[in-house]
């Protein structure tokens, strides 16, 4: 019987291997963290991986994104809940967060920028890294032991020397301020310390301009606009304070009126980015959340206006960008003779015809199939005109039918054309059809993106070999044929 039960225990510990499901070793990390650690001064974690990962900090230009590196702390028996936001601005970089500046903080990450320490004690820290790689979507694939943090009351002058140090040794190099100085110095809550992030906002690498702006939110709200105002008046507006007010309006909505009162003498500045900084927040102000009274609003809307003369002869391209999408948007009476400006004028021409598309007047159809009919040299397949030709058919339906159908077969770009098959099949029309037959039989070099833009569209088709496809392609012309 002994040998028996020995038996038993052996095969129900090993079952899961039999079974061939044996659950994977998740790859252990080793982390560690300032000892002592003081309360109001930065604390990083520091973390050594089993593999060849690297961490790289900032993950985004939102100090506390960690991206897909997670730090839980554990106080008095619960976890703690970390502040954690999203970027104000446009967001790019490797799939778990880098932005790709050389210099920046590896293997560490600045753990006071995502939890309030403000107890004394000994409290517990835990790593873990997600991979956005595998299935199922984020798991684990490495993470620490918990390991105790003990937190101090800093001693008197500490904070002060520290502070009074740092900021008068700043680094020159992006890297540096983005991976150490800046991350560091938002451990305090200093009047300085907010200063120097709201002067930073207009530093000349967007990146840490934006990672300046979105550390706004870490202080007090009131504080912010007070300092803000300051600077507003003497600088004027900036990129990186406009994407911040559009994603985080509660931060300025209280002074949004003096706000505008700042930028709008910035329009006729003579640095073209100052005047592309004041349209771009102007636009935002303009928006229903702010509240402006009436006055206000149609203060923005007439300076706005009567400003695209004045980027026409600048040549100012990034301020016709916003120009363009503020018309789009409000698409004011005069709006597309004014987005037409633009466009005659080669200026933010992209964006100003997507923008007349959203008025849906027909009577534009000639000029936009004319404008993307052109070829251009800096662009030989026409990626720029392509999301045009789709907006042809989204925003006009079966009006832009003979239009696309010119384009098809006038344009020398290769992307433009596509876009034009691709909305006459949405449109049911014979061409389209047909041009897709023929990019199936010939196999062009774009053969593979029009195959699978065809299986999202047609999930019958979605992993159908040529001849199926052809078949397919084929019995909807015989149908359209009779349509058009």
């Amino acid at each position: 019987m002994r040998w028996v039960l020995i038996w038993i225990v052996c095969l129900i510990s090993s079952f899961p291997t039999v079974l061939g499901q044996e659950t994977p070793r998740i790859p252990v990390s080793k982390i560690s963290l300032p000892d002592p650690a003081y309360i109001g001064m930065p604390i990083w974690i520091q973390v050594v991986s089993p593999t060849s990962y690297k961490i790289h900090y900032p993950s985004s230009t939102v100090p506390n994104d960690f991206g897909c590196n997670e730090v839980e702390i554990m106080w008095d028996g619960r976890v703690l809940r970390p502040l954690i936001g999203l970027p104000a601005g446009p967001s790019s970089g490797a799939a778990c967060g880098w932005l790709g500046i050389a210099d920046t903080a590896e293997s560490k990450l600045p753990i006071h920028l995502q939890y309030s320490l403000t107890e004394p004690g000994t409290y517990t820290v835990r790593f873990t890294r997600y991979s956005p790689f595998r299935k199922p979507a984020l798991e684990v694939a490495e993470q620490s032991e918990w390991v105790p943090l003990h937190l101090h009351v800093t001693p008197p002058d500490m904070v002060e020397h520290w502070l009074s140090s740092e900021l008068s040794a700043l680094p020159g190099t992006s890297g540096r301020l983005l991976g150490e100085a800046l991350p560091s110095l938002l451990a305090s809550r200093d009047p300085r310390v907010l200063q120097l992030m709201i002067e930073t906002t207009y530093h000349r690498d967007p990146a840490v301009a934006d990672y300046a702006a979105n550390s706004l939110e870490l202080f007090d709200p009131a504080e912010v606009r007070s300092q803000l105002l300051l600077v507003l008046r003497e600088h004027g507006p900036n990129d990186a304070l406009g994407y911040l007010f559009g994603s985080r309006g509660n931060i300025v909505a209280p002074i949004a009126s003096q706000i505008v009162a700042s930028s709008l003498p910035y329009l006729r500045s003579s640095q073209t980015e100052k005047v592309a900084a004041a349209i771009h927040v102007l636009s935002i102000m303009h928006d229903p959340y702010f509240h402006q009274s009436p006055e206000t609003a149609t203060q923005i809307v007439s300076a706005l206006q009567s400003e695209v003369d004045f980027i026409v002869a600048e040549k100012n391209e990034k301020a016709a960008w916003w120009i363009a999408n503020f018309l789009g948007q409000t698409r004011p009476a005069v709006g597309r003779a004014l987005l037409w400006k633009l466009i005659n004028a080669g200026l933010a021409t992209e964006q100003s015809l997507s923008c007349v598309t959203w008025f849906h007047d027909s009577s534009d159809l000639p000029q936009i199939t004319a404008v993307v009919k052109q070829y251009s040299p800096s662009d030989p397949h026409g990626y720029q005109h392509s999301g045009v030709v789709s907006q042809m058919q989204t925003q006009y339906g079966r009006v832009a039918q003979p239009f696309l159908r010119d384009i098809l077969a006038s344009s020398r770009q290769t992307w433009v054309q596509t876009a034009a098959a691709q909305a006459l099949v949405q449109l049911n029309d014979r061409i389209g059809w047909e041009f897709f037959i023929d990019v199936v039989r010939h196999r062009p070099f774009y053969r593979d993106e029009m195959v699978r833009w065809l299986g999202e569209v047609f999930p019958a088709v979605s992993n159908a070999n040529d001849a199926a496809i052809i078949t397919f392609l084929a019995s909807r012309r015989a149908k359209a044929t009779a349509q058009n």
